[in-house]
């Protein structure tokens, strides 16, 4: 039995006491009313009266015990407040914890194959599976709690790197064994417990460090993170450099990267990468773009430019937006710049599901006279399909074609992609080409364009000029 349905098993117990201890108590007081009291009419009145508030008073705890279940009724797990709830009085502890947080990765997709009710019973599984894995290791009543969908939460007593060794093991165990004969893959990220007081921050780097498959890095703290955003965005704190791209065929620079950083007084330069999962849980996509698209157009004003385009990164939840869309159109025409000059550049990790309203989006972009790139194609998002869907003109692909270019395999994707780009009418570029042996190789499949520091390290806006001469 799990933790968590022990404690609600408990709970349930105290509310059948107190349920039935005042009955007992009751029924004393009418045996000793007709055994030693007068029964005259007060008394009776006084029985007739009390049997009502005691069958409301039955009521109102079946009622409460019912809307303050501490469960997750699939998983019987704890529900989220209640292992929030748990994190918060156990974190505090003289003792070391760490908190976890899992992701069951292919829970969509067992969705899918074998529909939801099979997903609930691997869910209900799993979490056996996991808390007979913890109890081998002594660990003992562990609170594990269902954050939402495939994401658990849960708290252990010891340092990150131990558990984090247990939970590998754990990880692979599972991945070899599968739950009902489907496999299951499993990620996970874990903080000290003391990482931050506040638990839902605690919670949000979890998510992030999870998302971005990165090692712990205690340096920014969560809310510190919502600060220094915040502050930055009030006085607009932006520091642009442009990431030169080479065209092929005329070895010219044709294409400049715009790369925003956010200064911080006490953590010098963050990078976009570094905050957006911030801007998003904030709701500040469409904000942050607007500041950030201000301040370029009024550094980029009085720059001479006449066949190299400027590319930006916008937010998909931005470009969406018909008031944004408005907003940028004032802009261009304010500081007397052509959108033809300027390439929009997203990616998204999950496709837009009304894909038809996101075509006619863009083509409004079009319209107007800006190009649209796809970022990171071929990599751990939507990309491809977008490209069967929306129109696009670049496509940048993502750099782990670029590491493995020695690999035959990763090879022949992308000179294939390339060749299938090309066919399409859709231009490439190939990024982080810092060496001319990996130059060599990318230019055997002729993509349209190349972008790294064999071509030029990021510049400042006085060395734009320059760079395109």
């Amino acid at each position: 039995m799990l933790y968590s349905e022990s404690k609600e098993r408990n709970n349930r117990f105290i509310t059948s006491l107190k349920i039935g201890f005042p009955f007992l108590i009751l029924t004393l007081f009418i045996f000793l009313s007709f055994r030693f009291i007068q029964n005259d009419i007060e008394s009776f009145i006084l029985l007739i009266l009390l049997i009502p508030i005691y069958i409301y008073y039955i009521l109102y705890l079946i009622y409460n015990e019912f809307k303050t279940t501490l469960i997750d009724p699939i998983t019987k797990t704890f529900n989220r407040k209640e292992i929030i709830d748990k994190i918060e009085t156990i974190k505090d502890k003289k003792y070391n914890s760490t908190v976890v947080l899992i992701k069951i990765e292919n829970i969509v997709d067992i969705n899918d194959r074998y529909g939801i009710s099979n997903a609930d019973k691997l869910l209900k599984t799993f979490t056996i599976r996991l808390d007979e894995f913890l109890k081998n290791y002594n660990f003992k009543d562990i609170p594990i709690g269902r954050y939402s969908g495939g994401h658990f939460l849960l708290i252990l007593k010891g340092r990150p790197k131990e558990i984090k060794h247990l939970l590998t093991i754990f990880s692979k165990e599972l991945r070899n064994i599968g739950i009902n004969d489907i496999e299951i893959k499993i990620e996970f990220s874990l903080l000290d417990s003391k990482y931050d007081g506040n638990v839902n921050n605690i919670i949000k780097r979890l998510l992030y460090l999870l998302e971005n498959r990165e090692e712990v890095d205690t340096s920014i703290k969560p809310n510190e993170f919502e600060k220094i955003i915040y502050e930055a965005i009030k006085s607009e704190k932006f520091i642009f450099k442009y990431q030169p791209s080479q065209e092929i065929s005329t070895k010219k620079i044709k294409i400049l990267e715009v790369l925003t950083k956010i200064y911080s007084k006490s953590e010098g330069m963050l990078s976009r990468t570094q905050i957006q999962r911030v801007i998003n849980h904030l709701g500040y996509e469409t904000l942050f773009d607007k500041k950030i698209l201000n301040l370029l157009l009024k550094e980029l004003k009085d720059v001479k430019f006449e066949e190299t385009f400027f590319s930006i990164k916008i937010s998909p939840v931005s470009l969406r937006n018909s008031k944004f869309r408005e907003y940028l159109s004032e802009l261009f025409y304010k500081n007397s710049l052509k959108p033809e000059n300027f390439i929009i550049e997203f990616t998204e990790r999950r496709a837009y599901q009304e894909i038809q309203r996101f075509k006619e989006i863009l083509n409004q972009y079009k319209k107007m006279g800006f190009k649209i790139c796809i970022d990171n194609f071929g990599g751990d998002n939507c990309s491809l399909k977008y490209i069967r869907y929306l129109p696009i003109d670049i496509v940048k692909f993502d750099i782990i074609f670029t590491k493995n270019i020695d690999d035959e395999l990763f090879s022949k994707v992308l000179k294939s992609h390339i060749n299938f780009l090309r066919d399409i009418g859709v231009k490439s570029m190939v990024k982080f080409i810092d060496k001319v042996d990996t130059y060599k190789k990318i230019d055997r499949f002729k993509p349209d364009y190349i972008q790294g520091f064999l071509v030029s390290k990021p510049k400042s806006v006085k060395n734009i000029e320059e760079i395109i001469r």
